[in-house]
């Protein structure tokens, strides 16, 4: 039985669903054993979860899915907690999951966070920018140790992992990841960004993001405290759409997941919940300004402890109103295109018909009083 704690009630505000974590097999292992042993990059885990994907036969699932759990103890170095969005190559994906993480961390205590953010694109910017950077570590390192040229022959991304003299001499103007984006790269990583910005989301680019070679691809991000002496990472994400291969599949599965190192400041007491909020409303998004929108919303309701059943992975009206149906909601809150520009929403009784229009600011107060 699993037991729910603020971080998995949070996180389930925004659609994921609560698991136990996956058990790491030596198949895992010995499928991901090229991709290293990073703490803030565990292919071994994603692997896992590629494993359960395929023998639990989630494919069969409507998609996108959305999952989170706590790690086991033996995995704690790689992280409390992991949240996973599969079946999704939208950007709504990385936005998901950066606002879900800053809400769980921000509802344990944490203040002053930024997202640092960079993406490596897909298999052909990786080649290309992997190129460029041997060429500049080559050319710029001629006449460094010989400790130094073994690590960049054995990994070209170790230009941003060492703290060798060399590598901090060098990364400060190595060449950035993003001029060397394929044009689809770049479509992606700008749809990423404005959904960061549309939810005002502190970011900076970060180009010594650059994951793990084998495995990382796209969007990397890393959630830091900007204001404490330490420095740590608190979460970091990425896509891992790649690692499917390794399974056999022809094609990859649209991946993306995050790693929370850091939910209660010391000493904290921690609450567990016997189960999850039960939503009375389903959350209707049609177009892209209303799916930013909706993100925001969520949040919202979220601080007045108002649950919500959606989809953000899909567009279309017939799925999203097929899903409220299966769920057995009373409730439909609608956000299309008119309501994101006026700053509404339409409330719908399913049983009766009946609507009202809300101003998103009067919302939260709206939706207590009619399920009192």
């Amino acid at each position: 039985m699993i037991e729910f704690d603020r971080a998995l009630v949070t996180a389930s505000y925004f659609g994921f669903l609560p698991i136990t974590a996956p058990k790491i097999t030596k198949h895992d292992i010995e499928l991901t054993r090229s991709c290293g042993d990073y703490p803030h990059y565990d292919a071994t885990e994603k692997a896992s979860i590629i494993r359960t994907y395929l023998e639990e036969d989630f494919a069969s699932l409507p998609h996108p899915i959305a999952l989170v759990y706590e790690k086991s103890a033996s995995r704690k170095k790689f992280g409390s907690y992991a949240l996973h969005f599969i079946g999704s190559p939208s950007g709504i994906a990385e936005a998901t999951l950066i606002r879900a993480t800053l809400s769980i961390l921000s509802e344990e205590g944490h203040k002053n966070l930024r997202v640092d953010i960079n993406c490596i694109g897909d298999r052909e910017s990786i080649n290309a920018y992997e190129r460029e950077l041997i060429h500049y570590a080559r050319k710029s390192g001629a006449n460094s140790s010989d400790e130094w040229k073994r690590s960049m022959k054995e990994d070209i991304f170790n230009l941003f992992r060492l703290e060798m003299p060399e590598a901090l001499r060098l990364r400060e103007s190595a060449p950035s990841s993003i001029n060397f984006l394929s044009i689809k790269s770049r479509v992606y990583f700008k749809e990423v960004l404005e959904y960061i910005e549309a939810l005002g989301i502190e970011f900076r680019l970060a180009p010594e993001l650059v994951g793990e070679r084998n495995h990382t691809s796209h969007t990397i991000f890393a959630i830091r405290n900007i204001e404490s002496e330490d420095t740590n990472t608190l979460a970091i994400g990425y896509r891992y759409s790649r690692l499917a291969r390794l399974f056999g599949l022809r094609k990859e599965i649209p991946m993306a997941g995050v790693s929370i190192f850091s939910t209660s400041p010391r000493n904290a007491r921690r609450q567990v919940y016997k189960e999850l909020p039960k939503p009375k409303f389903y959350l209707v998004q049609l177009g892209k300004d209303a799916k930013i929108k909706t993100l925001s919303l969520i949040e919202l309701l979220r601080n007045h402890r108002i649950p919500l059943h959606h989809f953000l992975g899909k567009d279309t009206i017939t799925v999203q109103l097929s899903n409220a149906e299966n769920l057995r909601v009373p409730y439909l809150i609608i956000i299309g295109q008119k309501e994101a520009l006026d700053g509404t929403a339409t409330i719908r009784n399913i049983a009766t018909r009946a609507q009202d229009t809300v101003s998103i600011e009067n919302l939260p107060r709206y939706l207590k009083n009619i399920t009192l």
